[in-house]
């Protein structure tokens, strides 16, 4: 029975550490925010921002440099970059070259006032290519007309607030999308007032997407070899004691002592 709870007590150790400090981030409890959203924290992705991205477009002469984002982003930037599925990538793109233009000095987006009507989509055209998925508006606040909103907002949405939960809109729909450069990705939002697009290269949302890393091992990695290491253990303790306990019963409880010893070359044995 001791066994049993050892190797209980080694699991529950092991995947609790994991999960609250492990390399592949930490799990805090939920607190209630305002706006109807609902804390969490899952960093599974570690940030490293450059001063600025350089690209260059069809129609550049010369490499551009847009503005990023040096701040801790926000929790729905690492859920699509990790769980968004096939637009993943170019969500999670969006999201950074988002938050790159707000904090930016000459722009003024961080605080997003949402429409009730509102709905904002990402459609993906090339040549050979035409997808489409939704997404949440203050995704591309920096690209919204704000001089629109004439339902004034007394609590306007501050789009870096650290916690904000999108795993309701998040889908994972498949392998991620293979980015070219020949893709554009057009974003719309769509109001009751106005509807509003932009097109953005796909390959400018995938290179801010690569500035997040992923680090450690992932859950799909770690937890089936804490699971074989401690059946391991479990099995080789398990046998130990089966061979312990075959041996004892083995074993006579009262052997007979037979003492043999030669005298005068005559064998003498006392019983």
């Amino acid at each position: 029975m001791t066994l049993y709870v050892i190797v209980y007590l080694l699991f529950i150790n092991i995947v609790t550490a994991k999960i609250n400090g492990g390399p592949r981030g930490r799990f805090d409890d939920n607190h209630a925010r305002p706006h109807g959203y609902v804390s969490t924290h899952h960093p599974h992705y570690t940030y490293h921002p450059p001063n600025h991205i350089y690209f260059m477009c069809k129609q550049c002469s010369s490499l551009v440099a847009y503005p990023v984002y040096h701040g801790t982003p926000p929790t729905y930037v690492y859920k699509y970059r990790e769980y968004g599925g096939r637009y993943g990538d170019l969500l999670s793109g969006l999201a950074l070259y988002n938050l790159g233009r707000a904090s930016n000095e000459q722009w003024h987006y961080t605080l997003y006032e949402r429409r009730p009507d509102e709905k904002c989509s990402l459609q993906i055209v090339d040549q050979n290519l035409f997808e489409e998925t939704t997404f949440p508006c203050l995704m591309m606040s920096s690209f919204v007309d704000s001089s629109n909103n004439f339902l004034k907002n007394p609590h306007p949405l501050d789009i870096t607030t650290a916690q904000i939960n999108v795993r309701a809109l998040v889908h994972n729909n498949g392998t991620v999308i293979k980015v070219t450069k020949d893709q554009e990705c057009v974003i719309w939002h769509n109001s009751t007032i106005k509807n509003e697009h932009v097109m953005i290269p796909c390959a400018l949302l995938k290179n801010y997407a690569d500035t997040m890393r992923p680090h450690g091992l992932p859950v799909y990695v770690w937890l089936p070899l804490t699971l074989a290491t401690v059946i391991g253990i479990y099995i080789f303790c398990q046998s130990c004691f089966t061979q312990k306990k075959s041996h004892i019963d083995e074993t006579p409880c009262n052997p007979t002592l037979t003492t043999s010893y030669f005298s005068n070359n005559n064998t003498v044995t006392i019983h």
